[in-house]
């Protein structure tokens, strides 16, 4: 993960932080260049001079929704989408959210990403609690170097053949014995080869629950 660390600033890679006023963006920022959170921010963009529509919001009055669909996806996030940007969304101030606003932008967020499949993942976080704030760049980070676009159809959500077919040779080639499995021994070896680090015994048997449920279950 270093590497692909070092190699990611190495190139440039920019993350762009968008979304309306007041919804916690410069803290965001400010939080992750600092590690703490800071007391006083300038805003970063300023109020429409109209008010703004709340058509689709879960919670009227509630900074973190105080947008429409169509301005969040329509005039900023499509553009990024249009040329084939990573995005990713980002749910800021989780500390004042309660359960009932929490159940409305799951489901929220699920129909955006269900309608947009060019949205790579979606993660809240709380500047205020230091709560996932790292793991929003990680993630943005991540989409950029280690993108899902050209391994899956975001149409039929499956494997692209030529993915199925680096995976499919990855196999034969772990798969020393030939028997059309792998081993404990050859899984391990495969992992080290990988990752430089060696399964414990706890999850090579995690890694054979999971495989068991996702094609018999």
């Amino acid at each position: 993960m270093g590497a692909a660390w070092a190699w990611a600033a190495r190139q440039g890679v920019r993350i762009v932080v968008i979304g309306d006023p007041g919804t916690g963006k410069s803290s965001l920022v400010a939080s992750v260049a600092k590690e703490e959170f800071p007391e006083n921010v300038a805003p970063s963009c300023h109020p429409p001079a109209s008010p703004s529509t709340h058509s689709g919001s879960p919670s009227s009055g509630d900074s973190r929704f105080d947008l429409r669909l169509d301005r969040l996806i329509g005039r900023r996030g499509l553009r990024l989408m249009a040329i084939k940007k990573p995005v990713i969304l980002v749910g800021c101030k989780l500390d004042v959210t309660d359960d009932q606003q929490q159940a409305s932008l799951e489901q929220l967020m699920a129909s955006i990403m269900h309608t947009f499949r060019e949205v790579d993942t979606y993660i809240e976080c709380s500047a205020l609690h230091q709560f996932q704030v790292p793991e929003v760049f990680c993630y943005a980070q991540k989409a950029v170097i280690h993108p899902a676009a050209p391994l899956i159809d975001h149409e039929t959500q499956s494997l692209k053949p030529r993915c199925m077919t680096a995976l499919n040779r990855i196999f034969i080639l772990c798969d020393h014995d030939g028997d059309g499995a792998l081993s404990d021994v050859e899984l391990n070896k495969f992992q080290v080869r990988c990752f430089n680090t060696p399964l414990q015994p706890d999850e090579i048997t995690g890694v054979k629950r999971f495989a068991y449920f996702v094609l018999y279950l």
